[in-house]
């Protein structure tokens, strides 16, 4: 007797559509219709709006993605062309909307790299402009049918005057971005915190002559610096922490920890980011326990999200700065060690995994 039953073609790519990346790359040899579909920019979106975010990690010898659920982490290396360059060169790892970026902290080390871990493509960009540059960040021009991929970066990182220069990927073209003499776009603090969306770059950065802290974008249509809105906090401590991060996709969350109390507030943007329309916060939620880590000036950083009304955060443990994963709501915050043995240097960030191509663009 034979026990094969057809499923609805609209059900069985329901439940495709929840598999992780992984399962999905292999089933796409099963069958050419579920090859089709593994490959169709419909599918690929909702497998994308799905996707639980977890954290990618990068050590001086290996690259893991880290999943989190029930309480529990489950971590797995990541096998790529890309790893030997990136670990023997210390590279930092951030995102470039869906897509792994992947840059380096030394001007000298003239190249990054755009990757895809769960498609296993990696394109390197080199760059032979200039031998003092520092790369700040990956964006694109989404003006035109296709995406226009560039590189933000400045030069002037031992003067007083700093100079911002554009790099267009596909045509190799460089372009200098006009600011005033003395106006220093990018500072130190900046650059460790861009965030990128919609092809364009933000981040939290103070306004000296207003003495007010608000967001900061740099438009890779038209080739701007412009300020987006006000953070919907003003009370600042010197030593406060305040980080940006995508949320739900299309917008932004904000998380401040007082560095005298250690709370913890994560406000949202209630619509998504959009010049239209003013930007309206909210106070999403607030934590207290009182093992929080204290964030101010991790040694590698601090990357987070927020998923079903829970923060999950990446760090360094405040004594040891072995990497730890902080689970926290309410007045509970729980503590995972990252198990990967003895890790030194390392680097991570927040990412949700997907289907989506590296552009052929940056096969230069």
């Amino acid at each position: 007797m034979d026990l094969r039953v057809s499923l609805p073609w609209e059900l069985e790519e329901d439940i495709l559509s929840r598999l992780p990346p992984q399962s999905l790359v292999r089933f796409r040899a099963v069958s050419k219709r579920w090859n089709s579909l593994v490959n169709d920019k419909s599918f690929i979106n909702k497998h994308l709006s799905l996707s639980r975010p977890q954290f990618i990690f990068l050590t001086k010898s290996k690259i893991y993605s880290i999943d989190i659920i029930d309480q529990r982490i489950k971590l797995r290396e990541l096998q790529s062309s890309c790893s030997r360059e990136l670990n023997s060169t210390y590279g930092t790892i951030t995102t470039c909307d869906d897509l792994l970026f992947c840059k380096y902290p030394d001007h000298w080390k003239k190249e990054t790299a755009l990757w895809n871990p769960w498609l296993r493509q990696v394109n390197w960009i080199k760059l032979s402009e200039h031998k003092d540059f520092e790369v700040f960040g990956l964006g694109y021009d989404s003006s035109g049918p296709q995406k226009v991929h560039k590189i933000l970066f400045y030069l002037g990182y031992y003067s007083q005057r700093q100079r911002v220069w554009m790099y267009e990927c596909a045509s190799q073209a460089l372009k200098f971005i006009d600011t005033a003499d003395e106006d220093r776009p990018i500072t130190e603090t900046d650059k460790r915190s861009p965030v990128s969306l919609y092809g364009n770059l933000y981040w939290i950065t103070y306004n000296r002559q207003t003495h007010e802290y608000f967001i900061q974008s740099f438009d890779f249509t038209r080739d701007i610096f412009k300020p987006v809105c006000l953070v919907p906090f003003q009370d600042n401590h010197c030593l406060d922490q305040n980080l940006l991060a995508v949320w739900k996709g299309d917008r932004f969350s904000l998380l401040k920890q007082s560095f005298l109390t250690r709370k913890i507030e994560i406000w949202v943007m209630e619509n998504k980011i959009d010049d239209k329309e003013e930007v309206v916060w909210l106070n999403l939620m607030t934590l207290t326990a009182s093992n929080l880590p204290e964030l101010f000036h991790k040694m590698y950083g601090v990357s987070y999200f927020i998923y079903d009304m829970t923060l999950f955060m990446c760090c360094g443990d405040d004594e040891t700065s072995e990497p730890c994963i902080y689970i926290g709501k309410g007045d509970v915050c729980n503590k995972i060690q990252i198990g990967c043995g003895q890790v030194g240097w390392f680097s991570h960030c927040a990412y949700v995994p997907n289907l989506i191509s590296v552009p052929l663009e940056f096969q230069i």
